[in-house]
């Protein structure tokens, strides 16, 4: 075999070597976008969930609490009173909240959020 033959077969396999690698590369961008793809429709399919579920929730707890105030108002014999212990307590869980946030709602809802996106 000569040198031209040799280079020849060198360069043939390189060019094949050169077309696997643009096939692998390719390949794994598609399936690096399936991935990215499947992992946002499900956090964002949980995020509408979620969010419904909150409106849900509101609206009994706004419901709930208009029955307290008429509920209050009924016993204490003034409508204002039965409607101001409602607010305070809401007030207190609002300090509440403020005090703890960071413990209460800020790290775990950071870690939910991290564990949803690195979820396999």
């Amino acid at each position: 075999m000569n040198v031209i033959q040799y280079k020849m077969q060198n360069i043939e396999k390189l060019e094949e070597i050169t077309e696997k690698l643009k096939s692998y590369i390719q390949t794994n961008y598609e399936l690096i976008k399936l991935q990215t793809i499947e992992r946002s429709s499900v956090i964002l399919a949980e995020l509408i969930s979620n969010i419904l579920v909150g409106l849900v929730v509101i609206l009994f707890v706004f419901f709930l609490s208009v029955c307290a105030g008429f509920y209050l108002s009924s016993r204490l014999g003034e409508y204002y009173l039965g409607f101001a212990i409602v607010a305070g307590f809401y007030f207190l869980c609002s300090l509440i909240l403020i005090v703890l946030r960071k413990k209460l709602l800020e790290r775990p809802m950071r870690d939910k959020i991290i564990t949803e996106i690195f979820k396999t």
